[in-house]
């Protein structure tokens, strides 16, 4: 993953959720992610999109979430 793919995905996730929206990027971490997650998101989906997982493709992890939530609120608002 090149730095400006996970540039553009760290700007997902502030724009995702609140929290992270006055976060500077260089401190938005796998680490400060998966402590947020731990407190903030229901247990099925962080075990759906695997936020919890060490790897090489956590960013685009991270990505499916921000596009889960996305997806989740906009059908949401719908009613």
């Amino acid at each position: 993953m090149t730095h400006t793919e996970r540039k553009q995905i760290k700007q997902l996730l502030k724009d995702t959720f609140w929290q992270f929206s006055t976060e500077d990027p260089q401190n938005i971490t796998p680490k400060l992610i998966r402590y947020w997650a731990s407190k903030n998101l229901h247990p099925e989906i962080i075990e759906a999109t695997a936020i919890n997982y060490i790897g090489s493709d956590f960013w685009y992890r991270v990505e499916k979430l921000c596009y889960l939530m996305k997806h989740l609120h906009y059908w949401l608002t719908l009613e």
